[in-house]
């Protein structure tokens, strides 16, 4: 009966309004330290609007509680992004809300500031990169064309280099249009798969579409079925509640599979077997562990290691994002330089 309920309560579209991630970050770091003191929700609610900047939402969200939307879709309607409305979706059986919305608001923080931090490492290289381009464009409308009327038509391979790049950029520019249209044809293709195992299927065909979703999933499968487990909650019953958050397809999908295959006679670990898109540090722990209160507390851990890595391998992208831009543009500028004195020092030694 509760997992009928809450299917009712999966929403299709977004709120036009959106909460600035600060707003939503500072709502939910009040909110959470306030519930934990023992306050009711509405109360909680209300002690956040103490913060001028946060009344307007607070009011909102007691509005429409009282209005008997269920906690998500408060939140939603209220303007909040639709990563934390999805983590919501579980607090209208989670016992702990306190904990819920410290990890709304650690999501939003982390996603925030790499943000920012991919932003900073950009924001010179590609005002360098747009720089250059546009030079090599004026380069290329006006001393060009000027090169070749100075040379013969015998000798007008000094310009090999200048050409060479020439096409190499118009390759790139080519390259980078084929790989947006190509994103959102994609996209477009998605949309309208309505079968979740045609549209699986096609992610494990696509190299980093299946490193996406195969952490996303993940992550996702093992944070949600933990939470819904610590309420106390048996395993069958959260496999029910998450197969009916339809705005995760593939937890939901594979929610469904494993309870079908559970109910069929087949053990924890032989049902997550046919999950493909799930790591297999997760169907490990699934063959070794039985225990309902041991298989919590791992996923728990597994939940804290996942996140650990996704930051390490942020950090270690970001890292080498700049050094890379800045490589790229010091080829772009000797070439160009070269490009450029090598020809004049050959038609000099012509004189």
């Amino acid at each position: 009966m509760l997992s009928d309920s809450l299917k009712k309560h999966t929403f299709i579209g977004w709120n036009h309004k959106k909460v600035k991630s600060p707003t939503q970050v500072l709502f939910f770091q009040r909110l959470s330290y306030i519930l934990s003191k023992g306050y009711p929700l509405v109360d909680a609610l209300k002690m956040t609007g103490w913060d001028v900047r946060l009344k307007p939402l607070g009011d909102e969200i007691i509005l429409r509680l009282k209005k008997g939307d269920p906690l998500d879709q408060a939140f939603q309607k209220a303007g909040f992004s639709p990563m934390v409305i999805n983590f919501l979706y579980f607090g209208n059986v989670h016992h702990d809300l306190p904990l819920l919305f410290e990890q709304c608001a650690k999501l939003l923080r982390m996603k925030s500031e790499y943000i920012q931090k991919i932003a900073n490492v950009l924001r010179y290289p590609l005002l360098l990169f747009l720089f250059i381009m546009a030079a090599f464009i004026v380069m290329k409308k006006t001393i060009l064309p000027n090169f070749l009327l100075m040379f013969d038509s015998d000798t007008t391979g000094t310009l090999w280099l200048l050409h060479t790049l020439n096409l190499l950029l118009n390759s790139f520019f080519i390259l980078c249009v084929m790989i947006i249209l190509s994103a959102i044809i994609l996209k477009l293709y998605l949309s309208r798969i309505d079968n979740i195992e045609k549209k699986i299927t096609l992610y494990e065909k696509i190299p980093w579409l299946k490193a996406y979703h195969t952490f996303s999933s993940s992550y996702l499968f093992t944070t949600h079925l933990h939470s819904l487990l610590q309420t106390g909650m048996p395993l069958k019953q959260s496999l029910d509640i998450m197969s009916g958050h339809q705005n995760y397809e593939i937890m939901s999908h594979y929610s469904r599979l494993i309870t079908k295959q559970l109910a069929s006679g087949r053990t924890l670990g032989q049902s997550i077997h046919h999950c493909t898109l799930l790591k297999s540090e997760l169907t490990d722990l699934f063959h070794q562990t039985n225990d309902r209160d041991a298989l919590r507390d791992e996923l728990g851990m597994l939940a804290f290691f996942l996140m650990e890595d996704l930051q390490q391998k942020l950090t270690k992208w970001l890292q080498l994002i700049q050094p890379t831009f800045f490589l790229i543009i010091a080829v772009i500028i000797i070439c160009i330089y070269a490009s450029i004195m090598l020809p004049l020092y050959q038609w000099m030694q012509q004189i």
